[in-house]
This record gives C-alpha cells, sequence and structure tokens, in this order.
C-alpha cells in the first residue's frame, strides 16, 4: 500500500484545525502521515493540535515567522515521505473515503496522471453549492482559460511534485490554480465524479476575504502565464481574465487598476459587447462605471418579481 502524505498548512485556526485533522484520520485508506505545517501562529494552535501528536501518523512543524500558506506547503513537500500527497486548508473536511477512491483512480490511469474530485460549499451549517466537474486527460488549455480546482481537491504523486520545482511562494492568492495550471503543463488530471471535500465558508481564508489580494493575485497568475493564455485560448480567453482581474480590482476599490485592466480586456476582444460597455463606461469614471451593479440589481428584482409557470 502506497503510503500518502496529507499536509495541512495553518495560521491561526487553533479553533476549526481539529475537525480537518480528524476528518483526515477517519480516512478509509489507512497508510496515510498528517503533516501540520504551522505557518507562525500566534493563537492557540499549538494546543489545539497537541493532542493529535498521540496518534504516530501526526507530525507537526512549525515555521517561527509567518511566510504564507505556499511555503507552508512547500515546507510540508521537502518532508513529506509519501508516494502520494494531499493537500487540506485547516478549516475544511473530507469524505471519509476521498484518498481511497483517488488512490483507485490513479492506480487504473498511472502516476503520469493528477487525481481530483468534486466539493461541497457549507455555510452556517447549510450546503449553498456543489460542484462537480470532470477533468480529463491532457486539460492544460481548459485550466489555463477559467482559474481550476483546489488544493483539497488534489492527490498527486510526489515525484510530479517534485519536478515543478516545488510551488511558487510569491503567488498569494488563486495559488490552488497556479499550481493547478503548472501541474496540467506536465501531467493528465482525472476526476473523481463525487463531492469528496466540504468547504467552509464560515472560516474562509484571510486572503479570500481580501479582495485587494485576490485582484493582485489574479493578475499574477495571469502575467506570468500571459503567453501560454494567448497561445492556447488566444486573445478572447486572455481578454475575459483582464475582465474579471478588473472586476476584482473594482472590488478591492481600486478603480484605476480596474479601468486599465477592463481596457486591456478591449483591446485584446472589441467584439465582446460586456467588454465593450464596461470599458467605455469606465472612460466617465466611477460613478458611471457603478451603474451596472444598480441596473443588475433591477433587472434580478424584475426577475424574481416574474410569475412562476
Amino acid at each position: 500500500m502506497a503510503k500518502v502524505s496529507v499536509i495541512i498548512p495553518t495560521y491561526n485556526r487553533a479553533h476549526v484545525i481539529g475537525r480537518s485533522i480528524e476528518s483526515v484520520l477517519n480516512q478509509t485508506y489507512r497508510d496515510i502521515e498528517i503533516l501540520i505545517v504551522d505557518d507562525g501562529s500566534t493563537d492557540e494552535t499549538y494546543n489545539a493540535v497537541k493532542p493529535f501528536f498521540l496518534h504516530p501518523q501526526v507530525r507537526y512543524l512549525r515555521h517561527e515567522k509567518n511566510k504564507g500558506h505556499q511555503a507552508a506547503r512547500n515546507t510540508g513537500i521537502r518532508n513529506a515521505r509519501g508516494n502520494y500527497i494531499a493537500f487540506l486548508d485547516s478549516d475544511d473536511t473530507w469524505i471519509p473515503q476521498k484518498i481511497k477512491l483517488q488512490i483507485d483512480a490513479l492506480s487504473k490511469k498511472g502516476d503520469d496522471y493528477v487525481a481530483l474530485c468534486g466539493f461541497v460549499e457549507e455555510e452556517n451549517g447549510l450546503e449553498t453549492r456543489s460542484f462537480e466537474k470532470p477533468y480529463e486527460g491532457y486539460v492544460y488549455p481548459e485550466i489555463l482559460a477559467s482559474p481550476g480546482p483546489s488544493f483539497a481537491s488534489m492527490l498527486i504523486p510526489r515525484d510530479n511534485l517534485r519536478q515543478l520545482g516545488f510551488l511558487d511562494e510569491s503567488t498569494l492568492a488563486q495559488a490552488d490554480w497556479d499550481t493547478c495550471i503548472s501541474l496540467s503543463r506536465l501531467f493528465k488530471f482525472t476526476t473523481v465524479n463525487q463531492p469528496c471535500v466540504r468547504y467552509s465558508k464560515d472560516e474562509s481564508d484571510a486572503v479570500t476575504k481580501n479582495m485587494q489580494a485576490l485582484a493582485f493575485g489574479y493578475r499574477h497568475v495571469v502575467e506570468k502565464n500571459r503567453k501560454e493564455m494567448l497561445q492556447f485560448i488566444g486573445r478572447r480567453g486572455l481578454a475575459k481574465h483582464y475582465k474579471a482581474i478588473a472586476l476584482s480590482f473594482d472590488d478591492a476599490d481600486d478603480f484605476l487598476c480596474c479601468r486599465t485592466y477592463m481596457l486591456r480586456a478591449f483591446r485584446n476582444d472589441d467584439r465582446d459587447p460586456a467588454i465593450f460597455l464596461f470599458a467605455f463606461s469606465t472612460l466617465f469614471g466611477k460613478r458611471v462605471f457603478h451603474l451596472r451593479k444598480s441596473i443588475g440589481r433591477i433587472l434580478r428584482r424584475r426577475k424574481d418579481e416574474l410569475p412562476r409557470v
């Protein structure tokens, strides 16, 4: 039986990390080691995870200073002893069959594959969204076109990660997408068509709450892979990313960057009506550009008021 190393990076999650660790200990696939990488926490994280040290498969690693989740994942990779590596954020959980299903999938495909799975979003104890998108075979253009699977859904042969030269620690947001791009450039993907990850929106990562970090992270990944995006998804595909970056900067209250990237979107695709209207309206300032939000709310309200047939 091949050993699986599960890397759990954490920073100030003492109040929730226990349930993540429990979900790994409850896996039906038993040959697992758990590497808790404490990225310089200042709360009670150590005391929260200490009881789990009674389990021989649990190892605790600590950064004295906070370095970011990608650096924590790299520390885990360097210390991993398993043939396969999986990642789990310290506020998310897995169903008990997650690793077994993915190991079975890779045993059929081979170690030149990465195994993925679906996920369920939960908020206030209620399921808000289920996501199951099958990625099969060579999916590099597909991953370039749209932000891809989350870290928690991946099971990766360790040698494949080694070939990447570890994870890009300068990627502060959209790091899972950046990693999927790098993996899909070299390896094929296969998907377990079952939601195996339970993603908690109650305890969303501090980065996901920082709209500016999200905007900068999206821009970093796109600019880093811009040449390949032009080659595989074309100028229209790149324009969609620039539009998304622009809207992210607008959400972060950075209208100048919003206008810059909306105009870049238009320069790459001047036939998309939405991009044209958005880009044109940015020339008249923030107030005019934000009319789209008011119009959108009115249209949604009217749609909700229509009689159901």
